[in-house]
């Protein structure tokens, strides 16, 4: 009897041991889930900040953007810019969804060519109401890219046809002449943009460029004429652009995931020039470009001498807009996020939107990471976020409000 109480009370004694460690440990997990849930709600989630000191691009967002005066909630399962960054394409899209675009072939003036790619909205506007958006991809990106797809459907959703530029050698038409993209080269866009408006003379132009592409267009806009500009476009919206390539590239070389991102980066342009070698390789080491294990490799054994600069650094240099975008004549409204690996917050142009004379306001986010901007409480893909609906209220509000914006000098 003694034996069985002693063995009683030592099984009972064990029970209450292990419910104890069980209740601290659930207790435990708990706390870390307040915390992380407080953490989520006031510093995750965060209304976008608008930089401006243009009355008018200011009144136009917080009339027709309602995104300006709403939290934006980043995806509870990756929030962190990195992670955004490369989840960004498998968390829209698959790349077997493809969307049926109407193509143009157009022969550049050195005998290259790119594909045009055009897509309408189902129901068309009326003639004062129509607008045309002329579409910049990002580095390596096409019009079938997962994001590019659904910006694009999110534009003829608010109700605007929209013109895709593919980059020399992708949306599946190869090179003709040894020559390809870079994000100081800026005849092709201009090209581009004349033939635009050539072939629509009587339609309303905005320009998007996201990533590189929007690199290009604010470059184009500050080489162009400035009359020229404003006759083009009534307002350009450009994303998870790189304001200062000199620093961006450097925080890309930062350990660890940055370092993942930047890697990718490279292979994905390994991958295009090795494509085409037999065009390139008589102008360029191939086996240097191949080993190329970062951004800076690549750029200093390609892009820098196939656009004829010294370095990389120097190529860097003169593809800063940060520098120079006070000279745009059109309005110009740009998004990023403070943890964009590829522009860090030290790297936007805040300041220079808040001088005095400024045609550039700026929405920045908390949250967002490069091409990113995910959303929702699921980890599964789908393809509306963010960024897509910024660029569906922006485009709507171009549309039908767009004669705002004339007060812009």
């Amino acid at each position: 009897m003694t034996s069985f109480s002693l063995w009683t009370m030592i099984n009972i004694n064990s029970i209450i041991s292990e419910t104890d460690s069980n209740y601290y440990v659930a207790a435990s997990a708990a706390s870390s889930l307040a915390v992380l849930a407080l953490y989520y709600i006031f510093n995750v989630s965060q209304i976008p900040r608008v930089y401006t000191s243009n009355s008018a691009l200011r009144d136009f967002l917080v009339n027709h953007v309602n995104s300006m005066q709403e939290k934006y909630f980043p995806n509870v399962f990756y929030w962190e810019g990195r992670v955004q960054s490369i989840l960004g394409l498998s968390q829209r899209l698959p790349s077997s969804w493809k969307l049926k675009y109407s193509r143009e072939i157009f022969e550049l003036s050195d005998g290259g060519e790119v594909a045009l790619d055009y897509m309408s909205p189902r129901v068309q506007e009326d003639s004062e109401e129509r607008l045309l958006v002329l579409l910049f991809p990002g580095l390596t990106s096409s019009s079938q890219t997962s994001y590019v797809k659904t910006l694009v459907m999110a534009i003829t959703g608010a109700g605007a046809s929209v013109i895709v530029m593919n980059n020399r050698g992708l949306g599946g038409v190869p090179i003709k002449t040894p020559r390809l993209f870079c994000a100081t080269s800026t005849s092709d866009v201009k090209e581009v943009v004349n033939h635009v408006k050539g072939k629509y003379p009587n339609e309303r132009l905005m320009g998007i460029g996201t990533s590189l592409g929007g690199m290009l267009i604010c470059k184009y806009l500050v080489e162009s004429e400035k009359e020229q500009c404003k006759r083009v476009f009534e307002l350009v919206l450009v994303i998870s652009t790189c304001w200062d390539a000199v620093n961006g590239v450097s925080n890309l070389e930062k350990p660890f995931l940055n370092q993942v991102i930047n890697y990718g980066v490279v292979s994905n342009l390994q991958f295009l020039t090795k494509k085409y070698q037999d065009v390139l390789e008589p102008h360029h080491n191939f086996s240097k470009i191949m080993g190329a294990r970062s951004l800076r490799e690549f750029d200093s054994n390609f892009t820098a001498p196939h656009f004829g600069y010294s370095s990389a650094l120097d190529y860097y240099t003169d593809s800063q807009i940060i520098r120079n975008i006070h000279k745009v004549s059109v309005p110009v409204i740009g998004l990023n996020a403070l943890d964009d690996p590829f522009s860090p917050e030290a790297d936007l142009p805040l300041k220079e939107a808040m001088l005095d004379g400024s045609n550039l306001a700026m929405i920045v986010t908390e949250r967002g990471g490069h091409l990113g901007f995910l959303e929702g409480n699921s980890p599964f893909r789908k393809p509306f976020h963010f960024m897509e609906r910024v660029v569906s209220e922006v485009v709507r509000g171009v549309r039908l409000h767009g004669h705002e914006l004339k007060k812009i000098d």
